[in-house]
């Protein structure tokens, strides 16, 4: 049996974006999780299989029917788990990961599902991986974390004979009703007013590149890290400034910005998970959006002066960021040709990846997290206590590895020397 529902803004939004470009692999999202000893592939079959029972996203498939475009989710779905033994090759872990970017780069038939992928890598005795991918259209970042961590309380529940956690409520039909109630609400008109506004006579858009319109999404990605302590650094600069750290990581991108390009109003785009009830924060679900960040300094600005601004632009951008990013782009007249995205993005994420699985613990990593229109900047804060890790996506027809390399470089050098633009250097030097 397959129950109907209609498709939430930012599954329409993945939805016709890969009809226009059906190649397009982008939408594949992906991460593994080391964990320090063995797996139970049994059980963890078996708590995947719970999972996928309690989520209607996991189940979900997707086509035109006689009302339209509509989800089905079907109760008859099977996602099997692949067990996979590369402890006989010369690097286990570089042919795990082989296995998974081959596996990214597949076409998810999003009519027939099933539109998630998952994998069991044993690299030894006392090391396993844990993949699990899916299609944009059903799930973004925070929801695959939702998953993650609900797997992870079941197999341990498996196999220490602890009761498992109680689940909070919440479902997929009350995402979509929240959805389609908020296009037709007041709020919705109040959050365009607002984005058409801040947005109004907005032409540039600053990049780290000679932008133009590709035909991919796909994308490169260069790693760097911020130590612990100087990730104490950063935070202590923030507490002086009364601000989060976060703001302080996109002002300081701003300024990068604006040091390369010279552009005044530089837009910076910050993905949101446009949970803003607590029920949307407890459904494995596609709802994130992205909003635009629109500052104005220029190369005398006091540093803490930038800050000050991101932080006020960023508390107006979240009152409003709800509002789908599609709709914004199709409204403003000012954006390049083709352009679909403000500037590069700067993606927070900062929140527990922690995953015990039977005391087992796991560590993170992130392949894919969705199409690359130029740039995207990811900020990894694991609360693990090892820093921050930051990670730059460029799409691979702008960027070649060289170029992302030293962008990485001045980002991550700018971070470092926080303390010091706030006592002694304006924003651009």
């Amino acid at each position: 049996m397959a129950a109907r529902l209609a498709l939430s803004s930012a599954q329409t939004g993945v939805w016709m974006a890969q009809q226009l470009d059906p190649e397009d692999r982008s939408f594949n999202i992906g991460e593994y999780c080391d964990i320090a000893g063995p797996v139970d592939p049994d059980l963890l079959q078996q708590a995947l299989r719970e999972v996928v029972a309690a989520t209607p996203a996991l189940r979900a498939r997707f086509d035109i029917g006689d009302e339209g475009l509509c989800q089905y989710l079907d109760d008859t779905v099977e996602t099997p788990l692949h067990r996979i033994d590369v402890s006989g090759e010369p690097d286990p872990r570089q042919a795990a990961e082989r296995w998974m970017r081959q596996d990214l780069a597949k076409e998810y038939d999003l009519a027939e599902g099933p539109l998630v992928t998952w994998a069991l890598f044993t690299l030894g005795a006392e090391r396993t991986l844990w993949y699990r991918a899916a299609h944009h259209i059903v799930l973004d970042g925070f929801g695959l974390a939702l998953i993650a961590s609900h797997v992870a309380d079941i197999y341990s529940a498996l196999v220490t004979g602890r009761a498992r956690r109680p689940r909070p409520p919440g479902t997929l039909e009350q995402v979509i009703a929240s959805d389609l109630a908020y296009q037709e609400s007041e709020e919705y008109a109040r959050d365009r007013a607002f984005w058409l506004d801040r947005l109004a006579g907005q032409t540039e858009a600053a990049t780290f590149t000679d932008w133009r319109p590709t035909a991919s999404r796909a994308s490169l990605r260069e790693s760097g890290h911020l130590t612990p302590a100087d990730f104490d650094v950063l935070r202590g600069a923030a507490r002086a400034l009364d601000v989060t750290w976060p703001e302080v990581v996109v002002a300081a991108v701003a300024v990068r910005l604006q040091q390369a390009t010279g552009v005044r109003e530089p837009v910076v785009g910050l993905p949101v998970t446009a949970r803003t009830e607590p029920m949307l924060r407890r459904v494995p679900a596609m709802v994130t959006n992205v909003v635009p960040l629109r500052l104005s300094f220029g190369p005398d600005t006091p540093f803490a002066d930038v800050v000050a601004q991101t932080s006020l632009r960023l508390e107006e951008a979240l009152r409003h960021q709800r509002y789908p990013q599609e709709h914004l782009v199709r409204e403003l007249p000012g954006l390049p040709q083709g352009r679909r995205q403000f500037g590069p993005d700067v993606n927070i994420m900062s929140f527990n990846y922690h995953g015990d699985y039977a005391g087992r613990p796991a560590t993170v990593h992130t392949l894919c997290s969705g199409p690359v229109e130029d740039l995207t900047i990811n900020v990894y804060d694991r609360m693990d206590g090892r820093g921050l890790q930051i990670a730059l996506d460029g799409n691979a027809e702008l960027y070649d590895r060289p170029q992302l390399a030293r962008h990485l470089g001045d980002i991550v050098a700018l971070l470092r020397s926080v303390t010091g633009l706030l006592e002694h250097a304006p924003a651009a030097p």
